[in-house]
Parts: C-alpha cells; sequence; structure tokens
C-alpha cells in the first residue's frame, strides 16, 4: 500500500493508514468531539484512496508499453452505474476494466473494444494520422438500456450497450482478457457519421435521443423510433431485456433528417428522426439535455455552450432557441454546461449553507462567491511545483529541481505540437497567466431579431479574401479546416425563438469557461412547489481551480479549461474537471427561508473540496501532466439494480430506498469518484453524506 497521504487530519476527509472514520454532529449542531475544523455545514465524507501511479502501473514500459491516449480532447473516462465497469478511451479503441477492490485497483484490461466505423476513409482534424480517435466518452441511459457512448474525430458516434459488455467479458474464457492482442468484435448499438468532428454527446432517457455537437458549429439529434408511437415513454421489460421499444438503432436503418420544425410531430415516434439545430457561429465542445426528474408535457429541453460562451437554450421538438446568453469573453471561452433540477438541489436554511460563504460581492443581478474558495481546507492558490520551489528554493540535495526534468521538457515540446494543432481548429484560447479579475456581463438576448454584428462585416470580408488565396495552394486536409472557418464567417441569422419562451424552463442552467463556474436562474419554484418566473440571478466563482504556476511550467496554464462537469443527483453533487489536474466538488444547494437579501427559492452552490488534497500533491501523488477524465459512480456493493433504476422516490431519479437495507444505517448511496492522468496515473476517492445527525462510519 503507498504511503499515508499526509499528517493532516479534517473531519470529513478519511487517508488510507486510518482504519475507520466516525464523524458526528452532521446536522450543522454543535460540534460533538470531531477532530478538525467544522465548517458550518453538512460535508461530503470522502475517503482517499492509495494512488495508483504510472511507474507501478506499466513498471517496464519498454516490454509492455502503456496504452496510446489522445491528448486534449474531452472527458475520456466512464463508470457504468449497473455495473463494476471502467472505460477509457485509447485513441480508436475503449479499454475496459473492472476496479479491484475498495481502493478501486486497475489490473489489465477485461476487454477491448475496437470502435466500429460508420465508413471507411473518414479523415480527422486534429491528428490525421488517428482520424478515429475518441473525441469524448460518456455513460448515460437510452430508455431502459445504460449506453457507453463515443463521439470521434472523424465525425463518428458509436454506441455500445453496457450489459452487452458485460455479457461478453462474463462468457469470455479466464485467460482471453490477460492478451492486449485480443480485441471485442462487439456489435454496436448505434453508429453515425455527423460530418465533422465531434465533441458534445448527450443522452435523453425518456425521450429517447442522442445529441451530438461538432465543428460543424450544428447539434444532430437522433430521435430513436418507438414500437409504440402513441407516445415518447413506453413500458418497459424485464431485467436483462433490451428495451424492446426502440425499433432499430442500426446504420442500416433510414434515419430521416429534418431541420424544419413543421416537419416534426413529438406523438409520432414510428421512424427515426434525425434533427439539426443550428444557430451557433463557433465549435461547440458540450452539450446537455434536460433529464428531468418529472417529465411533462413531453417537452424537450437541450442547452449548448459554444467557445465564444453563446449558450443556447433550445426547444428540441419546435428546433428553436428559447433562451440566449453571452457568458464569456476572449480570453474566457464556454467550455462546459449542465441542466440543474431543483429537485436534485440540497435544502439548506441559512444564506451562508447556501453559498458556503458569508459577505459575498453583489452586482446588479449577479452574486459573486469567488471568496469561498479561499475557505476551502486541504487546498492551495500554488501549484504543487511553486509551493516545493518556495520550501526548497535550491531544489533538491544534488542541486537538481525536483520537479524539472528531460521527460517534463519532452512533455511540454509535445504538447506544443497539440496545442498548434488544436488552435487551427479554433477550440483553443487565450489561456495568458492573468490573475486579475475580468469583468463578464450576462447578456439575455432577444433571438427573434439577433443577427451577425454589422461592424464585423469588414473584418469577415478581409478575412474571407485572406482564407480564399489559401485554399488555391492548401493540401486536402488543410483546405477541409479553411472550408469550416469561409463556413463560420457566413453571415448568419438566429431561428426564430420557440414558442417554449412563453412558458417557464423547469431547471437551472449551470455553465463553465475556461475559468470560471456560473448558474444561471432560469427559473424559481415558489414555496408550493409550483414554479414561477422570477429574476434572473447569477451565481459565479471566479477561477475556483485557478493555480499559480512557476514561469517554466507556463505551458501547464495552457490546459486550463472547465470542460468536464458531471452530476451525482442523490448526492447534489456536480463534479467539475479542468485539464490541469484538479477537480472541484459543488454541492447545490436550495434555500427554504429568507436568508438576508437571499429569498425562500433561491438556487445557489457550495464549493465542498478540490481534489487531490493539498496533502497528496505534497506526497508527489499528482502527476504534472494533463487530466484525462473524470468519472463517478457508485462502488460495487451500491450499483444500481434495474429494480432500482425503475422504481420512483423523493429524488424521483429511480434510487429506491424502501429495496436497499443499507439505507437504514447510512445516509446515501456511496459513490466512486476517479481521476485518469495522461501518464496513466489513477487517483480514486470515496464520496457520500452522513445521516443527518447520526453516526456515519467507513470501515476500511
Amino acid at each position: 500500500m503507498a504511503s499515508p497521504c499526509g499528517t493532516s487530519f479534517y473531519p470529513n476527509i478519511v487517508h488510507p493508514n486510518l482504519h475507520k472514520k466516525i464523524v458526528y454532529g452532521c446536522d450543522g449542531q454543535k460540534d460533538m468531539g470531531r477532530k478538525g475544523p467544522y465548517r458550518g455545514f453538512e460535508e461530503l465524507n470522502i475517503y482517499v484512496s492509495p494512488p495508483q501511479a504510472a511507474s507501478e502501473r506499466f513498471p517496464k514500459p519498454e516490454e509492455c508499453p502503456p496504452p496510446r491516449i489522445a491528448y486534449l480532447r474531452n472527458n475520456l473516462v466512464a463508470l457504468s452505474q449497473y455495473y463494476n465497469l471502467f472505460f477509457v478511451a485509447s485513441l480508436d479503441r475503449i479499454l475496459v476494466y473492472q476496479p479491484a477492490n475498495q481502493e478501486q485497483y486497475l489490473p489489465t484490461p477485461k476487454s477491448t473494444i475496437q470502435l466500429a466505423s460508420s465508413n471507411s476513409g473518414l479523415t480527422g482534424y486534429i491528428d490525421p494520422a488517428n482520424s478515429h480517435a475518441i473525441n469524448q466518452l460518456i455513460v448515460a441511459d437510452l430508455g431502459i438500456e445504460e449506453l457507453v457512448v463515443a463521439v470521434c474525430d472523424d465525425g463518428d458516434v458509436v454506441a455500445y450497450t453496457t450489459r452487452s459488455i458485460m455479457k461478453e467479458i462474463e462468457h469470455r474464457a479466464p485467460d482471453d482478457y490477460r492478451s492486449p492482442d485480443i480485441v471485442s468484435e462487439l456489435r454496436p448499438f448505434f453508429v453515425n457519421n455527423v460530418g465533422m468532428s465531434a465533441w458534445g454527446v448527450a443522452v435523453h432517457k425518456e425521450a429517447r435521443m442522442i445529441a451530438i455537437s461538432s465543428n460543424s458549429k450544428k447539434i444532430n439529434i437522433f430521435v430513436f423510433a418507438l414500437s409504440d408511437s402513441s407516445n415518447g415513454s413506453s413500458d418497459v421489460g424485464d431485467e436483462g431485456d433490451t428495451d424492446s421499444d426502440l425499433i432499430s438503432c442500426l446504420p442500416a436503418q433510414e434515419w430521416i433528417q429534418t431541420s424544419s420544425p413543421n416537419t416534426l410531430n413529438p406523438s409520432d415516434r414510428s421512424r427515426n428522426i434525425e434533427i439539426i439545430l443550428s444557430a451557433h457561429w463557433n465549435n461547440i465542445p458540450n452539450i446537455a439535455f434536460f433529464n428531468s426528474a418529472n417529465p411533462s408535457d413531453g417537452e424537450v429541453f437541450l442547452v449548448s455552450t459554444d467557445i465564444d460562451g453563446t449558450t443556447y437554450i433550445w426547444s428540441v421538438w419546435q428546433r428553436a432557441v428559447a433562451k440566449e446568453y453571452h457568458l464569456a469573453l476572449e480570453s474566457n471561452r464556454g467550455w462546459g454546461v449542465s441542466c440543474i433540477d431543483p429537485y436534485f438541489c440540497r435544502n439548506v436554511g441559512s444564506f451562508f449553507e447556501l453559498l458556503g460563504v458569508e459577505n459575498v460581492s453583489t452586482s446588479g443581478a449577479v452574486v459573486d462567491t469567488t471568496r469561498a474558495a479561499k475557505m476551502v481546507p486541504e487546498s492551495s492558490e500554488n501549484h504543487f511545483t511553486l509551493r516545493n520551489r518556495t520550501a526548497n528554493p535550491y531544489g533538491s540535495e544534488d542541486g537538481q529541481d525536483d520537479f524539472e526534468s528531460d521527460e517534463d521538457e519532452a512533455m511540454e515540446d509535445e504538447y506544443d505540437e497539440d496545442f498548434d494543432a488544436v488552435d487551427d481548429l479554433g477550440l483553443d484560447e487565450q489561456t495568458e497567466d492573468d490573475d486579475s479579475e475580468i469583468e463578464e456581463d450576462t447578456e439575455d438576448v432577444d433571438a427573434s431579431t439577433q443577427t451577425t454584428p454589422g461592424n464585423a462585416a469588414n473584418t469577415h470580408e478581409g478575412a474571407t479574401e485572406e482564407i480564399n488565396m489559401m485554399l488555391l495552394n492548401a493540401p486536402e486536409p488543410i483546405r477541409d479546416v479553411l472550408r469550416s472557418q469561409l463556413e463560420y464567417l457566413k453571415p448568419k441569422v438566429l431561428p426564430p425563438r420557440s414558442k417554449a419562451e412563453s412558458t417557464v424552463l423547469p431547471f437551472y442552467i449551470f455553465h463553465t469557461t475556461r475559468s470560471d463556474i456560473r448558474l444561471l436562474h432560469a427559473i424559481r419554484p415558489s414555496k408550493d412547489g409550483m414554479i414561477t418566473r422570477g429574476s434572473s440571478k447569477e451565481v459565479i466563482c471566479r477561477s475556483p481551480l485557478h493555480q499559480h504556476l512557476r514561469p517554466e511550467d507556463s505551458w501547464l496554464g495552457r490546459l486550463e479549461r472547465l470542460n468536464m462537469v458531471l452530476q451525482v443527483p442523490e448526492l447534489g453533487l456536480v463534479v467539475v474537471g479542468d485539464q490541469t489536474g484538479r477537480v472541484a466538488l459543488l454541492t447545490m444547494t436550495r434555500c427554504r427561508a429568507q436568508c438576508n437579501d437571499i429569498k425562500h427559492d433561491d438556487v445557489g452552490f457550495r464549493l465542498e473540496r478540490f481534489l487531490p488534497l493539498m496533502s497528496q500533491e505534497d506526497d508527489n501523488q499528482r502527476p504534472k501532466t494533463e487530466l484525462l477524465g473524470v468519472a463517478v459512480g457508485p462502488i460495487p456493493s451500491r450499483l444500481l439494480k434495474r429494480t432500482d433504476a425503475l422504481a420512483e422516490d423523493d429524488y424521483g431519479y429511480g434510487y429506491s430506498r424502501r429495496r436497499e437495507a443499507w439505507r437504514e444505517f447510512e445516509g446515501s448511496r456511496r459513490y466512486r469518484l476517479i481521476l485518469y492522468y495522461r501518464d496513466h496515473t489513477v487517483l480514486s476517492y470515496e464520496i457520500g453524506r452522513p445521516i443527518k445527525g447520526g453516526l456515519d462510519v467507513i470501515d476500511l
């Protein structure tokens, strides 16, 4: 077992050298003898697993090289919610692991899935030599099937059911998985192509939709035909059955493409339909459906953000924009988005519990909680290399810098090549290490009148002429990129505003830029639970994950982008990942009473922890490289079951307290959180919430 990750002890953190944890007074009342500082609100419980260093996982890289990974993409790892399966994207393959024991140790892969392709000869945009490389990987429910969905640099989208993956592993000979040459030929659930490099992916469980965003500046939504076309939902089959309501998802099945709202009838689900949404002027790194805990009236909402920070709320069936925001500046572009259901927020009774900080700054409708980041325990504003330099400015005893090496220089050179490739696609942004606060405005624009800004006409005309000249002598792969830029420069008129503008949007928008986190209040629930429109108040936390760097490590700053956003509804938790290597855990909160000028119906977020912990960083457990992905899912003994997933409870998310005996002595389902780095280092954690006013014990 690895050495302990530090001597500091906080009441809600367990280090590997401790046998068990006991927490009292978790209802916010008087501290009942707990060690360490008490923060004044119910906190997450966190167990820190021993690290899995790259040198331990691959001790002889010359003989057994680690899997090859695509760099500077979105999230490349995911966990199943129903099976003990952990997925890692390795170029155009998916490695399937089954984490072992409580430390989530990753042995050799149980299966390697060679990603299917929609067509041969497709070209990529970031790395032509690996055009089918995966840009993002997610696990999500489509009806009663759980899917692992990959979107690729050549525009392909490929999905497999986790049920079929698990079945193949169970029926495989015991020694088969030990050979890296054995590649699964699993039949895909769905294969298609969206024309250009695909980045964002979202799945709507009830409506049976898969949405993909790409560098075409468009969103393709695949609406699956149902055997019972009388409504958008369906009866469920027995455990282990496929979702029999889905007629076919395979590429041979015809897809009827439409970009006109007049051709859509939500009640007619007899055909496979591909909906095209077009309004963005730039690349769209992430999108998210609102998967409602209490779906009603059949309306489907999708939220999308592009790297210019333009964020749209779409009414999918009407194929129109319901609301529009501009949320970023040139130096701090948009990267992540998610839809927050108010039923998933934790009820609190004070202003401090709502935001985790007192005396916040306000400007108009904006509440700034940036100060909260300084109050998070076990964290530092300085990168661990800078802290080490401060503690020992002369480096190690032999006169060498503890962190600088030939390997570091090689990695920096390799990243420079990667950054150049991404810069050409318009997916990178200015990332100078500027610690000054940037004042940003949230602008709600009338989509019915918005057009290309007239004052940009001369600039666009000059750029168009220059690109046309470059097209004359450019090689074919570069021509594709130049043509996409020409498409971007064409004047565009946004589609008409959806009729949904006259209705109330039953969710909040969680948005991330390169460095900032914000929550937009599209709605406010009233005292009786009814949804009513309120003022558009915004909660923002600026640069919570940012750390100061040494001058020689400035290249790490170019990795800064909050492009990984995951939700854990049962814990009221949002996980935000930064490619520089850190993760923020945020509790979504909802005030039950008047709290200063915050009313009973306000929703906010509270910073809980930053991972890795400062003590882990000081123990050299965090590598100085890119965070490839973040995954979260139930621990193996608390995995969801089909019966659980189909039952309703107070949350509305299918977690059945009545069916699970452990609910009697645990406050919540326990989840595992896995951080996977570019060098294949793995850091993992176990998180949960205590029973209010009770005793919470983790036996290790």
